[in-house]
């Protein structure tokens, strides 16, 4: 491509794209070498009222330099003066600083301080990348540092420039070097862009001539409200669920709690903030299977980011009041449980969440996963108190998911049945303590179901007791581990899991190791 094409396709690109993409190039920097073109870009803030006077001219106001702090000298009246300054660039403020130790360490860029710590920044340096997080815990990049190149998200550019009420400049450099007999020089001064081009003779070895341009681009400041920065954080909008009516004609009301009724007078025409909504519990399955959401009996909890107060101790459904929605959850998250939602239709909140919640009583969930889950935790903790060594052997970290995705059934469909199989199999039959347990029974070469009904041998729940860790174990080995074939058919009908009640029959395993752990703390007492 001749060097004039190059030019004119640099030219388009600097009018029409640069700095109105959504990642902004704010420094960057091609060298000069053996090939035929070095470049730069480079970015400042500039104080409104120099914004005139920079633009009258196409050259930096600013080069590539570490900038900061630093004093500066005057005379006045035949007196020097001496002052430190803060920003030794005023009324230009750099965005990007590079860094240079005269060669006795590697020369780097670093970010403006004030930028970093205003929008709380994240540096993930096995990314080289600067992270922001949105009301629901997310990361968003904002800055992505790579060898010679800097971008920042466009979002945060205008935000920062807000804040600050400044302008901002993008300083563009860009030299091709060629043997075309070129002679070209031309100044282009308009309202937010202004640039020089000129040729010369090469200073690159094996090329003639170089043809250049310079300039730089504008960008004016909005209003300060405009930041999205506390206070002036752009409204929260609120969603609507379904709280009655039926399927021709759902009923649905905003979750804003400053919209709704209360006890004390509050919007007496406006649904109460304890309004039930229902969602179907397909709507659990995004938090079961990550790690960054703790779920308990009562609180559905993001990472210390946002905490839901939530009825999941029903069976068939997950129950919400309308307000908490609203209050609890961010907007993005209110999206996705809204496509949960589903009619009231008879449905009512758990026996727990009534108790606990219109009473003011303590009570014990009747679900069976938080029973296991309660009920597993204070059997290790008895056992190691009193024998000093874990029943169970604590799962790894990257084995934790098991126990912590442990549950009633969302969907009453074997697949989950199965998945839910390999997790009480794990943190269960799996994680025995073999070395311990067979020490304590003072036996040799025992599996660790045998050792668990060597303790209980003498119980009147004995068959019992063997057909659950059996069953579990059977299931485990026959459909989950391996290609179900009729061994796993025999089995799902000797442990009576029928097609159309995984979810009863999952319930029934976990229950039965809570009796397991009952019979091993009495026989332990």
């Amino acid at each position: 491509m001749q060097v004039i094409e190059k030019l004119k396709e640099y030219e388009n690109f600097i009018r029409h794209r640069h700095g109105d993409e959504s990642w902004v190039t704010v420094y960057k920097l091609i060298p000069i070498g053996d090939s035929d073109e070095d470049s730069g870009m480079y970015c400042a803030l500039v104080a409104v009222d120099s914004t005139e006077q920079t633009m009258s001219n196409t050259g930096w106001d600013v080069g590539f330099g570490t900038g900061g702090a630093g004093f500066s000298c005057t005379s006045e009246d035949g007196e020097n003066k001496v002052d430190y300054n803060s920003n030794i660039d005023d009324p230009f403020l750099r965005l990007v600083l590079r860094r240079e130790f005269n060669g006795i360490y590697e020369n780097y860029c670093e970010i403006l301080e004030e930028f970093r710590l205003l929008y709380n920044l994240f540096y993930d340096c096995s990314q080289n990348i600067y992270l922001d997080f949105d009301d629901s815990g997310e990361p968003i990049q904002v800055i992505k540092v790579e060898e010679n190149e800097i971008k920042i998200k466009r979002k945060y550019l205008k935000s920062f420039m807000a804040v600050k009420q400044m302008n901002l400049v993008l300083y563009f450099e860009s030299t091709w070097h060629t043997n075309e007999q070129i002679n070209l020089e031309k100044e282009i001064k308009e309202s937010n862009w202004t640039y020089s081009v000129y040729c010369g003779d090469s200073y690159v070895k094996g090329y003639s001539r170089f043809l250049r341009i310079c300039g730089k681009k504008l960008f004016n400041c909005e209003a300060v409200d405009t930041c999205n920065i506390w206070p002036f954080e752009k409204v929260k909008k609120y969603q609507s669920f379904i709280i009655g009516g039926d399927e021709d004609a759902a009923i649905e009301y905003t979750s804003n709690p400053e919209k709704l009724s209360n006890y004390f007078g509050k919007n007496p025409e406006a649904p109460h903030y304890l309004t039930s909504v229902f969602f179907k519990n397909e709507v659990m399955q995004k938090y079961y299977g990550s790690s960054k959401y703790k779920i308990q009996d009562g609180y559905l909890i993001k990472n210390g980011i946002w905490r839901l107060r939530f009825d999941n101790n029903s069976d068939d459904h997950i129950s919400v009041f309308l307000g908490d929605l609203g209050r609890d959850l961010p907007e993005v998250e209110q999206i996705y449980w809204r496509s949960f939602n589903i009619l009231p239709d008879g449905r009512q909140i758990s026996r727990a969440n009534f108790e606990r919640s219109f009473l003011g009583n303590f009570y014990d969930s009747e679900k069976a996963e938080h029973i296991f889950k309660a009920k597993f935790n204070e059997f290790q903790e008895y056992w190691l108190n009193k024998y000093g060594w874990n029943f169970f052997l604590p799962l790894t970290e990257k084995d934790t998911h098991f126990f912590d995705s442990i549950r009633t059934l969302l969907s009453n469909e074997q697949s989950e049945f199965d998945n839910q199989i390999l997790g009480l199999a794990k943190s269960t039959i799996d994680s025995v303590n073999i070395k311990d347990l067979s020490k304590f029974l003072e036996v040799e070469n025992e599996k660790s179901i045998s050792l668990i009904l060597k303790l209980i041998e003498n119980s009147e729940n004995f068959d019992d007791f063997q057909e659950l860790l059996r069953g579990v174990q059977a299931l485990r080995s026959s459909g989950v581990a391996h290609r179900k074939g009729t061994e796993y058919e025999k089995q799902i009908k000797k442990y009576e899991v029928l097609d159309n009640n995984y979810r009863h029959g999952f319930n029934r395993f976990l229950l039965g190791f809570v009796a397991l752990f009952n019979e091993l703390m009495g026989k332990s007492s």
